[in-house]
């Protein structure tokens, strides 16, 4: 046989090898009937939804900003968490610490899109008050985060709420203690106008216990406790007591933000390392006075935001770790200042930090005119009857805050849990949920049991859109709650994207200065940051299932949605490697 006899492919252009090509539809090829796994599209939790704990969509949100439906953005935000424009400017954000996006460059700036949409919603008008479906009527002494936000969801749930609050004004530490640099009060003012707005009574200059009995309370079909935390631990400094140059630090801020400005002298102390603590020393400096927080760890142990620890350096603030105080130094009658003890760290304690240790014969001294301390604070529960069971000086609960004695509920700095506003919002949100539960099992309502895994999102807080099925307006793909982590996705497909960081007053200008000194983002820079959500855990509608799929299998339902024809779908895979945001989950067909 010659080589003109072999019968060879013609060629189709330079190096393209020969190519099989069907003349009939795909649609006579059917491949289903042999594979054993199948993809599923499951909607998953995503991280930052799970490490809020108010229990906010926060994906959700970011997804209709994204979409360009900024007023639904709002609007989710708002029925799970009725102060948004307060906790995008004073939450310590852990939200943005389990961010999937901090593994591809930065986090997402969760708090700036959350103050710019707080700050739309109380730019528009109130939404109307909701309708008093219930008989019940629930008292809540404490008008802080989390009294308030028990109150929002009480009246939205159709109860009739009433607020005993203490102070002359409403608002709790929101008011007390924190400075109005970080939280103006026009801002805390409007966002309690609104949540009072939902026909919610509340009753200030009333102190339980005092102005009025607990007795009083009676009339109530439920009580909701969260009176804060106001008394300041004893500092432990010898010669303190009775010596008006060492004032606590709450007291003091207390003094301020009610408008006083007290003479500190030049030289102030701080005690302590946690918020309270940033927050007197940044208050001190603008009173004019040379300022050094004395911290008895080191900066890695400090409790306090880290952002806030940030802007007190930036503004001046000194620091003066590994030291404890030790006792008053008076000279001829005259304050001077405090002896400190050096510290060396040992071994972790209960709170799982290092241990300070005192470093033997390692004594200096501070000269100062004023020290505020600013160690914690204690709650005053003596106004509780007996039934009522503490522990350590706080409330025992369950988790949706029912205490020993039903019908009483508690939460925020009263009960065991971290001291916080986002921490305190959502606790008054459970308790809600909780009371509302109690009070239909009572009214013989057949409620069940309380599904509060159901209501999480993943291990975190609870969701009150699912509670309430309140009109979730995201589209929803067979939720899993579940978190998605970031091995689960497939970041090839996304894009780097600088983070937009928050406007700050110059520093240099702030000595003198009360107004407010983080800006945040523009209308434009917040959406832009909404942008750079990666959408974790969720179906998008980005497409990429739909134009990896080599057999064609997948389409696009009229609802904008997907659906895979398992006729066609051998199971390769292919749509759930690609899935950019792991919402497809290959799985066993029939399981």
């Amino acid at each position: 046989m010659s080589d003109h006899d072999v019968t060879r492919p013609k060629e189709i252009g330079r190096n393209i090898p020969p190519i099989a090509i069907s003349e009939t539809s795909t649609l006579v090829n059917p491949t289903g009937s042999w594979k054993y796994i199948m993809p599923r599209y499951e909607d998953r939790v995503a991280p930052c939804n799970a490490g809020c704990p108010v229990g906010i969509d926060i994906e959700g949100y970011m997804y209709l900003i994204s979409q360009g439906r900024v007023k639904e953005a709002a609007n989710l935000l708002v029925r799970e968490n009725p102060m948004p424009a307060v906790t995008g400017r004073v939450c310590h954000h852990p939200c943005e610490h389990s961010c999937n996006r901090a593994s591809l460059d930065e986090p997402v700036a969760i708090h700036s899109v959350e103050r710019r949409l707080g700050d739309m919603i109380l730019a528009a008008p109130p939404i109307p008050a909701p309708e008093r479906t219930r008989r019940e009527t629930v008292a809540v002494v404490g008008s802080g985060p989390a009294g308030l936000a028990c109150a929002h969801f009480l009246a939205r749930l159709g109860y009739g709420v009433t607020v005993f609050e203490a102070a002359p004004e409403a608002g709790g530490m929101l008011r007390l203690g924190i400075p109005e640099y970080r939280l103006p009060r026009a801002i805390l003012d409007r966002q309690i106008e609104r949540i009072a707005g939902a026909g919610i009574e509340i009753r200030t200059s009333t102190r339980i216990g005092v102005d009025i009995p607990w007795s009083d309370l009676d009339v109530f079909d439920a009580v909701f406790v969260a009176p804060g935390a106001h008394t300041g631990k004893d500092s432990r400094i010898a010669g303190a007591e009775g010596n008006e140059a060492v004032r606590p630090g709450l007291e003091f801020l207390k003094e301020v933000n009610a408008g006083a400005r007290p003479d500190l002298g030049s030289r102030v102390i701080v005690v302590g390392g946690g918020n309270t603590a940033m927050d007197c020393a940044r208050s001190a400096l603008r009173l004019g006075a040379d300022v050094t927080v004395l911290y008895r760890r080191t900066p890695r142990e400090m409790p306090a935001i880290p952002l806030e620890v940030r802007e007190a350096r930036d503004e001046g603030v000194g620091f003066e770790f590994l030291a404890a105080p030790m006792a008053v130094v008076m000279e001829d009658g005259r304050f001077t200042g405090i002896t400190c003890q050096r510290m060396e760290l040992g071994e972790p304690d209960e709170s799982g930090r290092r241990r300070p240790v005192p470093i033997e014969g390692d004594v200096f001294f501070a000269p100062a005119d004023t020290v505020l301390t600013a160690i914690g604070e204690d709650c005053d529960l003596s106004f509780l009857p007996e039934s009522v069971r503490t522990k350590w000086g706080l409330i025992e609960v369950d988790p949706v805050g029912e205490s020993t004695s039903t019908p009483v509920f508690a939460g925020g700095d009263a009960v065991d849990m971290p001291r916080s506003v986002a921490d305190a919002l959502g606790a008054g949100k459970r308790a809600a949920i909780g009371i509302d539960h109690y009070l239909r099992e009572k009214a013989g309502e057949a409620v069940g049991e309380l599904p509060l895994g159901a209501l999480r999102f993943g291990d975190g807080n609870v969701s009150a859109v699912r509670y309430l099925e309140d009109g979730d307006p995201i589209p929803r793909e067979a939720p899993v709650n579940e978190v998605v982590t970031w091995d689960r996705m497939n970041p090839h497909h996304f894009h780097l994207a600088p983070r937009h960081e928050d406007h700050f007053h110059d520093a240099t200008d702030l000595r003198a200065a009360f107004g407010e000194t983080n800006f945040g983002l523009s209308e434009k820079e917040a959406i832009e940051e909404a942008e750079r959500c990666l959408n974790c855990g969720v179906c998008n509608r980005c497409e990429l299932c739909l134009i990896f799929c080599p057999d064609m299998a997948i389409s696009r339902r009229e609802d904008g949605g997907f659906e895979i024809d398992m006729r066609y779908c051998k199971g390769c895979g292919l749509c759930a490697a690609e899935c950019p945001r792991g919402a497809v989950t290959m799985t066993r067909e029939g399981i």
